[in-house]
């Protein structure tokens, strides 16, 4: 019943990411990004791994779709369909490239020994919050000065002129 549950969630995240790559309309596209969260938070909770699916949603698909759509809202999209249709060149020349690493992944995935299954954690949230907050400390405090330069700056760049 587990690889039932995986097979769904699995190609909904799968159709979800492609239809994030082709889909032409960019608040389609989040929609589509919004969607693949959500599959992957599925896959997070179907695993045992609540904490992670918890995070998922509410950092990925609440903060940083809601910054996406703030982004697209206010691109002048007449200047980027100026740029609609040169990637042909790109995506030829990065096809040989994607092929090696799918193949090599694949062969990884195939013929390598994982580690094998520790058992279930009991309260994994715990275990989390100690090694976040005793051993990462400092780059937990980074990334939170950096989140904090990154809205001063997002704000400061989305306000309008005055005058």
């Amino acid at each position: 019943m587990e690889w039932l549950i995986f097979l769904i969630f699995g190609t909904w995240l799968i159709a979800s990411a492609l239809g994030v790559v082709f889909v032409k309309n960019p608040v389609h596209s989040i929609l589509f990004f919004l969607s693949s969260l959500l599959a992957m938070a599925g896959i997070f909770v179907s695993l045992g791994a609540e904490l992670l699916a918890g995070i998922q949603l509410i950092i990925y698909a609440v903060a940083i779709v809601v910054f996406y759509v703030l982004v697209i809202t206010t691109i002048p999209w007449e200047k980027v369909k100026r740029f609609e249709g040169f990637y042909k060149k790109e995506l030829l020349t990065a096809t040989p490239g994607l092929l090696v690493v799918f193949i090599l992944m694949a062969y990884m995935i195939i013929k390598g020994k994982f580690a094998p299954h520790a058992g279930v954690v009991k309260d994994n949230v715990r275990e989390v919050g100690k090694a976040l907050f005793t051993s990462y400390l400092f780059p937990f405090e980074v990334a939170s000065v950096i989140l904090l330069v990154a809205m001063v700056g997002a704000i400061l760049l989305g306000r309008r002129e005055e005058g």
